[in-house]
């Protein structure tokens, strides 16, 4: 019994020491972070929202439906496409040809009416509400970045402009690692400062010549965003984009602390019928309900790869205005991706959109290095069920 008194005492004691540590350390996300994760019995956050985070809603305004085919679900998904689903638990597929759902399925207490996180499509919506306020001539994509945030870029780094953090060619000493706890990432997206952490980093190389993935720069060009237009990325969005799309149900994009900033690089939770209309609006060249939403000449700026060596020394002709491209059977494909398997994914060519919403995705990219292997497979089906 005094053994066992002891281990408990020992127990104790380190683990008020380790809250001390993580009190005296700033490390405070550490709390957040194991309440989202390992607290849930998984390793990664969540695609449900798990109610964590404070958020501001993007309200749905005039919602308008999709049309959907007589033909809807006539022809089943092909086995590779079920198997695949079950394997990586997809929660929402819908293919969408011609302006109207040729397919449509939901798993796993999933509807129509359920948001899931983007986690990173959220960046491409930020580039495209970026495109609004350069239409309203708020900002420009030359100019440069100390100009609106001297409290973050030095005078030294004003060859950093609003283009590079649009395409991921900031040249920042962000340093990020998504599996270290104590690392940038893990603070940003757990944390409840984020002004706070994005202060003090400047730039280890020339602006534009060298692609480098980092969500720093997605908080940078928020803040950007705030200075230019006056209010919160969020309720900008709300008014400019969201409503004017007609979504069919509100979305919510999650902050830093109560009344916060958003999360920029993630956290935009919505349903896969209004995230397809954030395909459609780009594949209409920014034109969506009788109006010119986004300028047709920044989507098509958007739509255009860097041609820039990455961090790894491979072109980046992948990437755009934070919108990732590939190639399918002679189509150009350009696409929304998160890191847990959320595509939407645009074939202009075939009038073809195809959001998917999941679980998990495929990390190998055999084909390109680039494209994760899951995407080819969805994007099969998509061109079996409309030929």
């Amino acid at each position: 019994m005094k053994i066992l008194k002891k281990i408990g005492l020992g127990f104790l004691v380190v683990l008020i020491l380790a809250n001390i540590t993580v009190l005296l350390s700033g490390n405070n996300h550490l709390y957040k972070g194991l309440t989202d994760t390992y607290f849930q019995g998984r390793t990664k956050p969540s695609i449900d929202d798990p109610d964590i985070f404070y958020a501001r809603i993007l309200k749905s305004k005039s919602p308008r439906a999709w049309e959907e085919s007589e033909s809807k679900n006539s022809v089943s998904l092909s086995d590779t496409v079920q198997r695949l689903n079950k394997r990586l638990e997809t929660k929402a597929l819908l293919i969408i040809h011609k302006n109207e759902i040729i397919h449509e399925s939901y798993f796993d207490g999933y509807d129509q009416y359920k948001a899931s996180n983007s986690f990173s499509m959220a960046k491409t919506i930020l580039s495209i509400v970026t495109g609004i306020a350069i239409k309203e001539g708020k900002v420009s994509v030359e100019d440069p970045v100390v100009n609106y945030l001297p409290d973050f870029i030095q005078k030294k780094d004003s060859a950093l402009k609003v283009k590079h953090l649009l395409t991921m060619t900031s040249g920042m000493n962000f340093k990020e690692s998504y599996g270290n706890p104590f690392g940038f990432m893990a603070k940003a997206y757990y944390g409840t400062d984020l002004k706070a952490l994005v202060k003090g980093y400047e730039l280890n190389k020339k602006p534009g010549v060298e692609h480098k993935y980092l969500g720093g720069n997605n908080l940078l060009l928020s803040f950007l965003l705030e200075k230019a237009t006056g209010e919160k990325v969020g309720n900008y969005a709300s008014r400019n984009l969201w409503e004017k799309l007609g979504m069919e149900n509100d979305a919510k994009w999650v902050l830093d602390d109560e009344d916060g900033d958003e999360k920029t690089f993630t956290g935009v939770f919505a349903t896969a019928r209004d995230f397809a209309k954030i395909g459609r609006l780009y594949m209409n060249s920014g034109f969506e309900n009788g109006e010119q939403i986004v300028d047709s000449i920044y989507v098509r700026e958007s739509l255009t790869p860097i041609n820039v060596l990455d961090d790894k020394g491979k072109l980046a002709g992948y990437y755009g205005y934070s919108w990732w491209f590939a190639s399918y059977k002679g189509e150009k494909v350009f696409y929304m991706r998160g890191i847990l398997g959320q595509y939407v994914i645009c074939v202009p060519g075939k009038n073809l959109i195809i959001t998917r919403l999941g679980q998990f995705r495929e990390n190998t990219k055999l084909k390109d290095g680039v494209t994760p292997d899951d995407i080819w497979v969805y994007l099969e089906e998509g061109f079996r069920l409309i030929e």
